[in-house]
C-alpha cells in the first residue's frame, strides 16, 4: 500500500515504493484523467443552473490540470522523451491546484437550502474575482478598466445587501465577503467536513505540495548528489509523486461521478484508458463506432477521496 512520508522523517523510516508502484499509480491516475475529460467534454455547452454552470468551468480547469499532471508524470505514455524528470516539484502545482478544485466544485455543486442561498454564495465568488481584478490593476497602475470594475463591485456589494440569507450570516463573515477576502462562505474547514476530508491530513499534505511549488526550504534542505530533489529517480521522490498520483486520482474519480450525476447521458463514456476525446493521445481520439454504456468491464472503478487520501497516510 501507498503511504506519504507524513512527517519528513529519515529515509529509513519511510515505506518505500517500487518502480512497480509508482506505475501502477500512473495507470490509475490516467484512467481517471481520460475518464474526466471524455466526460468533460460529452458535458459541454448544455442548459444548467448558474451553481452546476461555474461548477463545469471549475471541472474544465480540473481537466486541465489533470493533463498537465500526466504529461508531467515519468513514464507517461502522454509524452515522448528519452529522459524523465523525478523531482517532485514538477507535479505538486498541479496536484495542489487539483486539491484547490475539488474543493471549489463540491462547494459549488451543494444543494441550496434556498434560492437566496445559491445566490449569495455565487455572488460572493464573483465579488472575490471583481476585487482582485481590481487590486491587479492598481498594483500595475492599469487605470483604464477600474471605473468599470468598481462600479461591477458596488452593484455586487449592493445585491448582498438584498439577501435574506446572506443577512443571516456573522458580522465577521458578511464584512470578510463585502471586502472581497472570502472567495467563498463556507470556510476551507468546513468544506473538508462536508467531504469527509480529515483536516490534518488535508492541511500538511497541502503544505508539502506548496513547499516544492514555491521552492522553499523542505524543497531542497535534503537534496542528494544525484538523488532526491535532482530531477534524477530516487525513492523520495518516486514515493512523493506516486502518492500524489493516487490521491489525484481519487479527486478526479469523485469529481467526474458528480458530474455524471448532473448529466446521467455521460455516464456512458467512462472507459477507463479507453476513452475517448480530443485533444489528446492517438488511442483516445473518438474514432466513431460503439458508445460505452455503463456497466462495461473497462469502466475505472475507485474508491472515495477521504478513503484514499486516508490509505496514503495511515497504510
Amino acid at each position: 500500500m501507498i503511504e506519504a512520508d507524513a512527517d519528513m522523517s529519515a529515509p529509513e523510516n519511510r515505506v518505500q515504493i517500487s518502480r512497480a508502484d509508482y506505475k501502477a499509480a500512473l495507470t490509475g491516475f490516467d484512467a481517471a484523467v481520460c475518464e474526466a475529460l471524455a466526460v468533460s467534454q460529452a458535458s459541454a455547452n448544455r442548459m444548467a443552473s448558474p451553481n452546476v454552470g461555474y461548477a463545469s468551468y471549475v471541472f474544465a480547469q480540473m481537466c486541465g490540470a489533470g493533463t498537465s499532471m500526466v504529461r508531467a508524470a515519468p513514464y507517461s505514455r502522454w509524452v515522448h522523451s528519452d529522459s524523465q524528470d523525478w523531482r517532485f516539484g514538477a507535479v505538486a502545482g498541479h496536484a495542489r491546484s487539483l486539491l484547490d478544485g475539488v474543493l471549489l466544485l463540491n462547494y459549488l455543486m451543494e444543494p441550496a437550502s434556498s434560492d437566496d442561498e445559491l445566490q449569495a454564495r455565487l455572488t460572493v465568488m464573483h465579488l472575490n474575482d471583481c476585487t482582485r481584478r481590481i487590486e491587479m490593476h492598481q498594483k500595475i497602475g492599469a487605470v483604464d478598466d477600474l471605473e468599470r470594475f468598481e462600479l461591477q463591485r458596488a452593484e455586487l456589494i449592493q445585491r448582498l445587501a438584498g439577501n435574506s440569507y446572506f443577512n443571516a450570516l456573522s458580522a465577521s463573515v458578511q464584512k470578510n465577503c463585502r471586502n472581497g477576502r472570502f472567495l467563498t462562505i463556507h470556510t476551507r474547514d468546513e468544506m473538508l467536513a462536508k467531504l469527509g476530508f480529515d483536516k490534518g491530513h488535508f492541511d500538511s499534505m497541502y503544505d508539502l505540495w506548496s513547499q516544492h511549488i514555491h521552492i522553499l526550504p523542505v524543497a531542497f534542505y535534503r537534496m542528494e548528489p544525484n538523488g532526491r530533489g535532482t530531477g534524477l529517480e530516487n525513492d523520495t521522490d518516486r514515493a512523493y509523486i506516486a502518492n500524489a498520483l493516487v490521491v489525484c486520482t481519487a479527486v478526479l474519480s469523485d469529481t467526474t461521478d458528480l458530474m455524471v450525476k448532473h448529466f446521467p447521458d455521460t455516464a456512458g463514456v467512462r472507459q477507463g484508458v479507453k476513452s475517448k476525446f480530443s485533444p489528446g493521445p492517438a488511442s483516445n481520439r473518438p474514432r466513431g463506432g460503439r458508445t460505452a454504456m455503463p456497466g462495461d468491464s473497462f469502466a475505472l472503478k475507485q474508491s472515495s477521496l477521504s478513503t484514499s487520501v486516508k490509505k496514503t497516510w495511515e497504510g
